[in-house]
């Protein structure tokens, strides 16, 4: 989580890695933030595409599903 705030008329960047409770204007930790969300968002992409590329199945198929009442019965 970043957030940005003004320190005697300058914008300093902060960065907390425990959702708010500490925060930090490490550029080192700035950058690693960006980069694991970056990574994050390429990754939900690619799964993304994985799902566009499965094909949905033809509405005109027929398929009978058998559903048992009881276990013991066959």
């Amino acid at each position: 989580m970043t957030k940005q705030i003004e320190i005697h008329g300058r914008r300093v960047k902060l960065y907390s890695s425990d959702k708010g409770r500490t925060w930090s204007s490490s550029p080192q930790s700035i950058v690693a933030y960006g980069q694991r969300k970056q990574m994050l968002r390429y990754d939900l992409q690619k799964r993304f595409e994985r799902i566009e590329d499965i094909q949905d199945p033809d509405p005109n198929t027929v398929v009978e599903l058998t559903i048992r009442k009881n276990p013991t019965e066959h």
